[in-house]
C-alpha cells in the first residue's frame, strides 16, 4: 500500500510539472497573454497570429499552420522551445526573447511543435533590457549572464566564447542592460559570422551531394534543388538534409 501511495505521488508530480497540451490553434488576432508567446505568420510580428500561455504546448501543428511561423513574441516570464518535427522531436532551439525574423535564426517556416514554459528570474520586458533581478547576488547574475553569452555563441557561431568575448558581452548584459537578442545581433554582425554564413550555390550543392551519398549512396537528382535552397536560405546543415531524406519514400522503400 505504501508503495502504491508513493507511486501515485510521483505520477501526480510528473503530471503537474508537465506542460498541458494547448487547445487547437487557428490563425487570428486574439488578445496577447500576460505570460506566454504569440506566433506570427509574417516577420516583424505582422499578419495573423495565435498565442499560447506559459505552461502549455502544441504537439502537432494543425494543417495550414505547420511550418508557417515567421516571428515569435514573448510575453511575461516565458520561454519557448520549438521543434522542427512533430511530437517535440528533431532539431530544437529555445527562445526567451522576441524573434522578429526567424530567417535570421535559420528557423523560418520550420516549426512543427513547441513548448511554452515560465522563464527564469530575468523576466521579459519589451521596453527594457534584462536588468538585475531582485534578491540575486552579483555572482548569481554574472553566472546567468555567462549562460546567455555561451548559448548565443553556440547557436550563432557554433562554438564556446573566447575569454575576451565572454567578458565583453557579460559587461554589456550586466552594466548596460543588453538583452540576449542584442548579443545575438552583435554576433551576427561580426566578421566571423559573415565568413561562416557566406554560403555559395556551389557549396550548398556539395552539402546536399554529401547528404545524398550518405543516405542513398548515389548522386543527387533534380529533386535535390529544393534542399539546395534550404541550405542557402534557411541555413540547413548536411545533417538537416540527411534527416529530411530519411523521411522520403525512397528511404523507406530501401529499408
Amino acid at each position: 500500500m505504501a508503495n502504491r501511495s508513493m507511486m501515485a505521488v510521483l505520477v501526480g508530480a510528473i503530471l503537474v510539472g508537465a506542460p498541458s497540451i494547448a487547445a487547437a490553434q487557428q490563425w487570428g488576432r486574439e488578445p496577447t497573454p500576460r505570460s506566454g508567446a504569440c506566433f506570427y505568420r509574417e516577420p516583424n510580428f505582422r499578419g495573423d497570429y495565435f498565442c499560447v500561455a506559459a505552461g502549455e504546448a502544441v504537439r502537432d501543428m494543425p494543417n495550414g499552420m505547420n511550418d508557417k511561423v515567421s516571428s515569435i513574441q514573448i510575453f511575461g516570464r516565458a520561454e519557448v522551445t520549438v521543434f522542427q518535427d512533430r511530437s517535440f522531436e528533431g532539431r530544437a532551439i529555445r527562445f526567451d526573447y522576441d524573434v522578429p525574423d526567424l530567417r535570421r535564426e535559420g528557423w523560418n517556416d520550420l516549426i512543427s511543435s513547441f513548448r511554452v514554459r515560465g522563464g527564469s528570474y530575468y523576466g521579459h520586458d519589451h521596453s527594457r533590457g534584462y536588468g538585475r533581478g531582485q534578491g540575486y547576488s552579483g555572482q548569481e547574475y554574472n553566472s546567468n549572464a555567462d549562460l546567455i553569452v555561451r548559448r548565443a555563441y553556440q547557436d550563432i557561431l557554433d562554438r564556446e566564447p573566447d575569454d575576451a568575448g565572454l567578458r565583453l558581452y557579460r559587461r554589456r548584459i550586466v552594466d548596460e542592460g543588453w538583452t540576449e537578442g542584442q548579443v545575438r545581433e552583435a554576433l551576427r554582425n561580426s566578421p566571423e559570422y559573415r565568413q561562416q554564413s557566406s554560403m555559395t550555390y556551389s557549396r550548398a550543392q556539395e552539402i546536399v551531394r554529401q547528404a545524398y551519398l550518405a543516405v542513398f549512396q548515389r548522386e543527387p537528382d533534380s529533386a535535390s534543388r529544393g534542399y539546395v535552397s534550404r541550405v542557402i536560405n534557411d541555413h540547413w546543415t548536411q545533417q538537416d538534409v540527411e534527416r529530411e531524406l530519411r523521411k522520403s519514400p525512397e528511404y523507406r522503400n530501401r529499408r
